[in-house]
């Protein structure tokens, strides 16, 4: 395309230079022509034609007929023919003549009143040797262009990824708990921004280690002081076997086992995103049906009022999640809302959502703890029961798994805690709306 461009190109600028010296030219004959009381003629001494004609390369030709068709000067026979318009531009052609290709040009001019023709002529030889050197310089550019070119793919290239090759080797070469940043000053200016993604990428990655060895640390702390309880109930058991030890030992299995699949669930939690990757439409209220005798037993034993109002509400995700979602948010209410108190369960779906809301009279959370209690084994100062601070922390990762919102709020009574949830809802072909 470059030597077509340049052929063109050249072609152009080398045609428009000697065609204006041929304009030049024919100009010049045309001023030497006066006029007479029978003919036009060309005033000019023999030397001026011969001045006319000499050129180093090429041949050069005329002719000057008036409008009546006589000839004045020049070569008679001198193609084509000058039927052109009187009032018509300079008019270029080009043809054969004597066996020599020439480029010419004709044009219209009037003396003392009286019309005539200028054709002026000459073979091509200095424009094929301008056009020749013309584009011998073009093709000396584009080698020049192609030996750069191969250079840069030889030499520079590989010499400009080197810092890349060496960066690669010192990540090779760690090992696989080395997570410290690179020094962005030890690469060049081109690679700090892949280096300042790879930092933010390393600390990610440190900053998710380091959660799960304090998870896996207090996890380890909270399983110890129940599980040496039930160590002792089980001693005291074997000393002095009775229905009052056997009962504190079975409300220790039962703290272990609770605190056990709380962790078990915050785990797959954590693992929702990629669990929920091929999730089926799950209908919420047949959770709720399936685990209502259990919320009434509970709540029967306090002398609470539980009231639950739901409709068929489909979520595209992980089934078990969803449970252990609602199980979390109900268990919490029971737990916290006092003897004759009231709690009570909504699920609907609403514009695209499933929205799930738990409310209860307990003694709620404050405004300033609202974000904390999300943090794993957190609990509110004073606060009642058995619980390990577990339950918010599982609820908010499954509705982050799930793609929805997580909001806790008060009550229009004033009173005690309402937890809102809203999840996509699944689309007609199982999918979630987003």
């Amino acid at each position: 395309m470059g030597g077509v461009l340049a052929h063109r190109t050249a072609i152009d600028v080398i045609g428009a230079a000697y065609d204006a010296s041929l304009l030049n030219l024919a100009d010049g004959v045309a001023e030497r022509i006066r006029g007479g009381e029978q003919r036009l003629r060309m005033d000019i001494a023999d030397g001026g034609v011969a001045l006319l004609r000499s050129d180093t390369v090429d041949t050069i030709f005329y002719r000057v007929r008036d409008d009546d068709g006589t000839l004045v000067a020049g070569e008679g026979d001198l193609p084509p023919a000058d039927a052109i318009s009187v009032d018509a531009p300079p008019d270029y052609y080009d043809t054969v003549y004597r066996g020599q290709a020439i480029r010419g040009v004709r044009l219209h001019r009037t003396v003392d009143g009286r019309g005539f023709y200028v054709t002026v002529a000459e073979t091509l030889g200095k424009r094929q040797a301008a056009l020749e050197r013309l584009l011998l310089g073009f093709v000396a550019a584009i080698a020049g262009l192609v030996v750069a070119g191969a250079a840069i793919v030889r030499i520079a290239i590989p010499s400009g990824l080197s810092p890349l090759a060496g960066l690669s080797a010192r990540l090779a070469e760690r090992d696989g708990n080395d997570l410290s940043l690179i020094d962005p000053a030890s690469v060049p200016l081109e690679l700090r921004t892949l280096v300042d993604a790879l930092n933010h990428l390393l600390g990610r990655v440190a900053s998710a280690q380091a959660q799960q060895r304090g998870f896996l640390q207090d996890a380890a702390h909270q399983l110890r002081t129940p599980l040496a309880n039930l160590q002792m109930q089980v001693e005291l058991l074997g000393a002095a076997p009775g229905p009052q030890q056997l009962d504190h030992v079975t409300r220790a299995t039962v703290r272990v086992t609770r605190l056990a699949n709380q962790l078990l669930a915050l785990a797959r939690a954590e693992a929702g995103e990629r669990l929920i990757l091929d999730a089926a439409p799950v209908d919420l209220a047949l959770l709720i049906d399936d685990m209502l005798d259990d919320w009434l037993a509970q709540a029967d034993r306090k002398q609470i009022d539980l009231g639950v109002h739901r409709q068929s509400a489909r979520v595209a995700g992980d089934g078990t999640l969803l449970r252990e979602l609602m199980a979390n948010l109900v268990d919490n209410a029971l737990k916290y809302a006092p003897i004759g108190g009231r709690v009570s369960l909504h699920c609907a779906t609403h514009d695209g959502d499933v929205l799930l809301s738990v409310e209860d009279d307990g003694p709620g959370i404050a405004a300033q703890e609202r974000e904390r209690v999300f943090t794993r084994f957190y609990r509110t100062p004073g606060s009642a029961g058995s619980g390990v601070g577990l339950g918010l922390a599982i609820v908010q990762e499954i509705v982050r798994a799930h793609h929805g919102r997580l909001e806790l709020e008060t009550p229009a009574s004033g009173a005690g805690l309402r937890v809102r949830v809203s999840l996509p809802a699944a689309q007609p072909d199982g999918g979630a709306e987003r």
